[in-house]
């Protein structure tokens, strides 16, 4: 289970995904039988408006793979999609999103926005789950990259059986305008970015064909969320759960598309002195601050700096002197497709704590 890169201890898993407690066509045992076999160290649940298997006691260690359950909250419209990690009960089904935000952050649990941008047609069969609720921010993070949003965004009538048959080779990266949404939100405080699976394994006419778009065992090998900790992860439930959401909420996280290569080996810091940071730290002084980038195998590295790219090159490492101060993350591509997505690190920028 453990997986040391560097100087921290690295845990891929997949976040946001449904079973038969819902709209999901497997039971969690079955979800997690494949999710083992896909090498999952933590998987995390969320079914629609219910924690039914959470109640049967269905959280806990699997092997070395790590379970939880949380729920996906939505408002009257089913519009604000939110998924809850920690809650004691199901909020009110007639809650705005505004309270169902709030219920969260003072029960001091996980809230992260799901699938916030959709932005498909409201007409027809499966409409968009859009986030609107934005007078709020009291959240934790959001899905930077939801591979069923995106499936569904990418679907035309001429492309619809190619993209069923081989659903991920559609899958390039989040949109530009949540990683600009997503920037400027971090400007004030962390905001954690997450790659959600969103897996359902629905099946879908295509001509003649039913076809099951992205069983759970092909969402497994696609969209990954890791978690970067100080030591390894426990052997204890409570506390390897704890250690997984303190990480989600402190920003110790990336994401990789594992169609273009497993991202375990890559590794993204800075240096100042004896300061050493990850994704979510934070330097106070930018000056004599050194970053590096490094990756598994060579794909396009760009380094973006509030937003704006900054270094761009073809390469499997990047050293870079810090020039300015700011809010530095990195992106991989191989070619037009999005592989790796790292949360930022503050240089030089302290974070605004909230009131």
């Amino acid at each position: 289970m453990s997986k040391k890169t560097g100087s921290w201890y690295q845990y891929s898993g997949a976040i946001h995904m449904h079973t038969t407690e819902s709209d999901g066509t497997k039971t969690l045992h079955e979800v997690v039988a494949i999710g083992r076999q896909a090498g999952l160290d933590f998987m995390m649940f969320s079914d629609h408006m219910g924690l039914t298997n959470r109640d049967a006691g269905l959280e806990g260690l699997y092997g070395d793979t790590l379970v939880v359950i949380g729920y996906e909250h939505n408002d009257v419209d089913d519009n604000n999609h939110f998924l809850v990690f920690g809650s004691r009960e199901v909020y009110p089904a007639d809650a705005t999103a505004q309270e169902y935000v709030a219920l969260a952050r003072d029960e001091g649990v996980l809230g992260i926005l799901a699938h916030p941008d959709e932005i498909r047609s409201r007409e027809g069969r499966y409409p968009p789950y859009p986030w609107t609720a934005w007078d709020t921010d009291k959240y934790d993070g959001l899905e930077l990259w939801n591979q069923m949003s995106e499936w569904m965004e990418r679907l035309t009538p001429l492309n619809k059986l190619a993209m069923a048959f081989s659903p991920r080779k559609s899958m390039i990266g989040p949109t530009d305008r949540v990683l600009k949404l997503w920037d400027d939100l971090n400007r004030k405080r962390k905001y954690v970015g997450i790659g959600g699976v969103d897996a359902h394994a629905f099946p879908i006419d295509v001509g003649p064909f039913t076809v099951e778009i992205f069983p759970y065992k092909v969402h497994f090998r696609c969209l990954r969320t890791h978690i970067l900790l100080n030591e390894p992860m426990s052997r204890d439930f409570d506390t390897a759960r704890d250690q997984l959401y303190d990480a989600l909420r402190d920003c110790r996280v990336f994401i990789s598309n594992m169609r273009w290569g497993a991202a375990d080996r890559f590794e993204f810091y800075a240096v100042r002195g004896a300061e050493q940071i990850t994704c979510g730290g934070e330097i106070s002084d930018w000056q004599g601050s050194t970053i590096t980038v490094k990756l598994p195998t060579k794909a396009v590295i760009r380094l973006i700096c509030d937003g704006e790219a900054i270094v761009t090159t073809k390469s499997d490492r990047l050293e870079y002197q810090v020039a300015r101060p700011g809010l530095y993350r990195v992106e991989a591509w191989k070619g037009r497709r999005g592989w790796i997505f790292s949360n930022h690190m503050r240089i030089g920028v302290p974070e605004q704590k909230d009131s």
